[in-house]
């Protein structure tokens, strides 16, 4: 039997008769607030309706009143701001179990990183693991497996860049991870060594991912999943309703974990290729390769010189080539593709190699680039020709003084482009790559220390992070938006962000959030 229908009298004046018009109840109103709908033409609403799983009315509170029937769950506002769910484009989710990082002295350099390692190891169980995230402005050069060996000779230990693109292991870590001095580079990575050739230590790109992957998959389905709903329900409480990430484990055990995930988000799986090229398979999986290195490790492929290394440039993960090679499989096959290029040299190889492949429909397939942060120049007209995606990261704007000394002043204000990219037509999203704080994000967009003249607007941050997102994976006529027939994904704020001093804007949270309807978290004193 249908749902009850509510008759409710509109007024409209055709030969002075009201017409009266049947509505079926919501199931859910939220009215007497501030709704930020995301849609140009009408960015602003006081009320919001639902039922199931999308929105059925959005507009002005007492037309929205309409849809309140008996059964109605009415949400009274109070002025608060509703903004559409945030969609994280670029989230690295914590897969598996490994080792917990410590902390280590961010001053004093490798001598006393050192030191602290060797009252760690005075105090862990012989052969257990030691491992931290390197200080970004430590200078890597004066660290490797020797000096690691001299105070670590029997606890394996891990020392991971900011970036994650890069380790500096001991040789008991090394050991524990079956890495061999005579081991080859893996296709897209490769390991330190010495003039000898002997291992230094260092690993690099896909040669650290495949031995984190190998890793992460020895957890048990039981530990993964915990981990997975502590994320959920850390990210319902940003007011995270969609996320985007590359896991280190397969596709197929990924989705068969995330079932039943509560509380539940929508998640879009990507396929993090490393090494050879996939075959043809009829696949519709996004699918992403990470074709050079980032700005802290120096690995970036850049057209000219770190100016803090003479001659040094980067390099590409993988040769221009088996780029174009990448290109040609997308302008036909079946799976969106993401590409990771972070230096001008990479995304430049990106683009020629687009501009290469006969096809005209480029804007359609959507190609990703991630972080694109040497997207400058004459590759935006490019970019913007090709309906590239650009999907930055605002964490990435803290590091101005590493940006500055890696490309020097002038090159650093053409680099991290935000605002220009938006003004040009390039389709752009936000993710957070870094802090899953949304808010503490959409503050370094607004801010952007790296290169202040490409700093957002508050509202630009937010359409990136919803709007745009939903652009990036092809769902934008379901997400992004608060409109009849969209998604009923939403997240009440505990403050107006679109308002409140920048600085105060990692002080919001998501006193209500809903993803298709359902209610996922909701602060105990909500009514």
């Amino acid at each position: 039997m249908q749902r009850l229908i509510a008759a409710i009298a509109v007024v409209s004046l055709a030969g002075g008769c009201a017409t009266v018009v049947p509505v079926e109840p919501a199931d859910l109103v939220l009215t007497g607030g501030r709704v930020f709908t995301g849609d140009a033409r009408a960015p602003w609403a006081e009320a919001v309706a639902v039922r199931g799983e999308s929105i059925v009315a959005v507009g002005e509170g007492r037309a929205v009143r309409r849809h309140v029937g008996p059964q109605t769950r009415v949400v009274r506002l109070r002025g608060r701001v509703v903004v559409p769910g945030i969609n994280d484009a670029h989230v690295h989710v914590p897969w598996g179990i490994g080792p917990e990082s410590i902390e280590l002295p961010a001053d004093g350099g490798t001598a006393a990183l050192l030191e602290a390692i060797r009252a760690l190891v005075l105090e862990r169980p012989l052969g257990s693991w030691i491992r931290a995230e390197l200080p970004p402005a430590l200078p890597f050069e004066g660290l490797d497996r020797i000096g690691l060996d001299a105070v670590a000779p029997s606890h394996p230990v891990r020392l991971d860049t900011l970036g994650g693109h890069a380790a500096v292991l001991n040789s008991a870590a090394l050991a524990e991870w079956g890495i061999a001095r005579k081991m080859p580079d893996p296709p897209g990575g490769w390991y330190g060594r010495d003039r000898a050739g002997r291992l230094d230590g260092w690993i690099y790109e896909h040669a650290l991912w495949i031995a984190r992957a190998a890793e992460a998959g020895r957890a048990s389905d039981a530990e993964i999943r915990a981990q997975l709903e502590g994320f959920a329900a850390a990210a319902a409480r940003f007011g995270i309703t969609s996320i985007q990430t590359m896991p280190l484990l397969s596709p197929s055990r990924t989705e068969h974990l995330l079932i039943g995930i509560d509380p539940p988000l929508r998640w879009r799986v990507i396929e993090l290729r490393m090494g050879t090229l996939p075959d043809g398979s009829s696949s519709h999986r996004p699918l992403k390769y990470i074709l050079d290195g980032t700005p802290i490790e120096r690995n970036a492929a850049l057209r000219a010189p770190y100016a803090d290394r003479e001659g040094w440039r980067g390099r590409l993960n993988y040769a221009p080539g088996t780029i174009a090679e990448m290109m040609r499989r997308a302008a036909s096959g079946p799976r969106p593709l993401l590409v990771h290029a972070a230096g001008d040299a990479a995304v430049r190889v990106v683009l020629d190699a687009m501009k290469g492949t006969s096809t005209d429909g480029w804007p359609r397939r959507r190609v990703r680039i991630e972080h694109a942060d040497g997207l400058t120049g004459e590759m935006l007209a490019d970019a913007a020709a090709l309906g590239v995606v650009v999907v930055q990261n605002p964490s990435h704007f803290a590091l101005a003084e590493l940006v500055q000394a890696r490309l020097g002043p002038e090159r650093a204000a053409e680099f991290m482009k935000a605002r220009t990219l938006i003004e040009r037509g390039i389709p752009f999203a936000l993710g957070s790559d870094g802090p899953l704080d949304p808010w503490l994000n959409v503050m370094l967009a607004a801010m952007h220390p790296s290169n202040p003249a490409e700093a957002l607007t508050v509202e630009q941050a937010v359409r990136a992070y919803t709007a745009g997102s939903a652009f990036a994976e092809m769902e934008e006529s379901r997400k992004g938006t608060i409109a009849p027939g969209m998604l009923a994904d939403l997240a009440v704020l505990s403050q107006n962000v679109f308002e409140v001093p920048l600085s105060e804007l990692p002080n919001t949270e998501s006193e209500l959030t809903i993803v298709g309807g359902r209610i996922v978290w909701e602060r105990e004193d909500e009514p």
